[in-house]
């Protein structure tokens, strides 16, 4: 049977001498799987079963995006432009496209023996893995059409902002977080440590991410973050008695999963103006453990 799940999001006012205020409301309702969402602006498109829908958030509308056959599985999402994975049921080989909402233009980037996955865009480039889950990352210029290898290396989540793509390795001892500078051609090797960095996210200059030693619930794990700029790195919110997942930042806020028991899960933020870290939904059975929230200013 099909779990249910429900996309839910958040307005996060400024804070006040009482704290951080949380206005939090439903955008789907239906009983299939509403899953791999991301959010821009005042849209949130996301993966409805097998097609990939749409929500605005200034009139509340859910409305289709692109339905076709095969299963479509949303990977990012920049201004018009969505990325998306398509799985032909007949080889199960899956390939990469990006669709225009502005124009209705469904463009095959990536295909053919294999499986190409986890495509994001600046809408200069789409940046994606050839391999499956692993294998070398790539650079499609949509300018001209040029593909190119720019790390032989690298796992999902990809994640880009301006001209900084992100995404984990595994080496050897743990896990360390790499990049690609776009603009300049440069690869970055930006956290560099012992044990496990896993499920980066960036905006601009910021890059966050998730350390761990054993991923045991009650071993030490941590949300950090670091200035590309200045190199500076701090701990946003550690803890030794829940298990903490998937950090997503913007320009003022980073939110994460947070889970103190087996199939039960909650979502937390912190304020990178203020350093409050405060609670958006309680934790409990409505989410599972591997909840992956996603962010834009103050709406996640």
């Amino acid at each position: 049977a099909l779990l249910s799940l429900l996309l839910v999001l958040m307005i996060l006012p400024s804070p006040t001498s009482a704290g951080t205020a949380v206005n939090l409301f439903q955008i789907t309702t239906d009983g299939t799987q509403q899953t791999s969402h991301f959010i821009y602006k005042d849209l949130t498109i996301y993966t409805n079963l097998s097609d990939i829908w749409g929500y605005n958030l200034d009139t509340g509308e859910n409305f289709p995006v692109l339905e076709k056959d095969g299963q479509q599985f949303t990977t990012g999402l920049y201004r018009d432009l969505v990325m998306y994975e398509n799985t032909d049921p007949s080889d199960l080989t899956t390939d990469i496209y990006m669709y225009n909402m502005r124009t209705g233009e469904d463009k095959l980037i990536a295909g053919g023996a294999g499986s190409q996955t986890s495509a994001v865009t600046n809408g200069k480039y789409v940046v994606y893995i050839d391999g499956g889950a692993c294998g070398s990352v790539h650079a499609y210029n949509l300018k001209n059409d040029i593909d190119a290898v720019i790390s032989p290396t690298g796992c999902h989540p990809l994640r880009i902002s301006d001209d900084t793509a992100v995404w984990p390795y595994a080496g050897a001892g743990g896990t360390n977080i790499y990049g690609y500078d776009l603009n300049q051609g440069k690869p970055l090797d930006i956290v560099i440590e012992v044990n496990f960095q896993e499920s980066p996210d960036i905006f601009r200059d910021k890059v966050v991410w998730l350390h761990y030693i054993t991923g045991v619930l009650g071993d030490y794990n941590a949300i950090k973050m670091k200035d590309l700029k200045t190199d500076e790195e701090k701990i946003i919110c550690e803890s030794t008695t829940t298990t903490l997942q998937w950090p997503a930042v913007s320009n003022r806020y980073i939110v994460w999963s947070e889970s103190s028991a087996q199939h039960v899960n909650g979502i937390k933020a912190a304020d990178l103006k203020t350093g409050e870290v405060f609670e958006v939904q309680a934790q409990g059975p409505h989410q599972n453990s591997h909840t992956m929230p996603d962010i834009w200013r103050d709406t996640a």
